[in-house]
């Protein structure tokens, strides 16, 4: 009787943790990895799609290394630039900062799809909330 009872138990808990898994419109349903360590490393945008799915491969070869400790570093060429990163309240979006001519610019954007191998995100700014869809995003892939 014992032995079924914690059985149940860790049944009852695998099918809560199964079922509040997905943060993203766009899955994974379920991850062994934290949100932070999927999104650390370093990417590059692969290509990017439309408000109505065109896709459009990148040409551009910038890249974007995002770290554990709250930093990242953009480099295009021989020019980069470092700034601060965190997710939002809700961890549904991540906030990124930069200080530009003595002026700190902020942007967020949104996680559509987070995996280890892949990532989507969108500006908020294309994101149409009274028709609960997005402008078009970029898919970022390892560097």
């Amino acid at each position: 009787m014992k032995m079924f009872k914690t059985l149940s138990l860790a049944l009852l808990a695998v099918a809560f943790v199964l079922g509040s898994c997905s943060k993203y419109e766009e899955g994974p349903s379920l991850s062994l990895r934290t949100k932070k360590a999927r999104i650390t490393g370093t990417w590059k945008v692969d290509k990017y799609v439309s408000e109505n799915g065109t896709e459009t491969e990148s040409n551009d070869d910038s890249t974007i290394e995002i770290e554990k400790d709250g930093t990242y570093t953009v480099t295009s060429g021989s020019t980069s630039f470092s700034g601060t990163w965190e997710f939002n309240s809700d961890k549904s979006g991540i906030i990124t900062s930069f200080e530009f001519g003595g002026v700190t610019q902020t942007d967020e954007m949104t996680i559509i799809k987070l995996r280890n191998d892949e990532m989507w995100l969108t500006d908020d700014e294309d994101y149409d909330a009274s028709a609960d869809h997005y402008g078009g995003y970029g898919i970022y892939v390892p560097a």
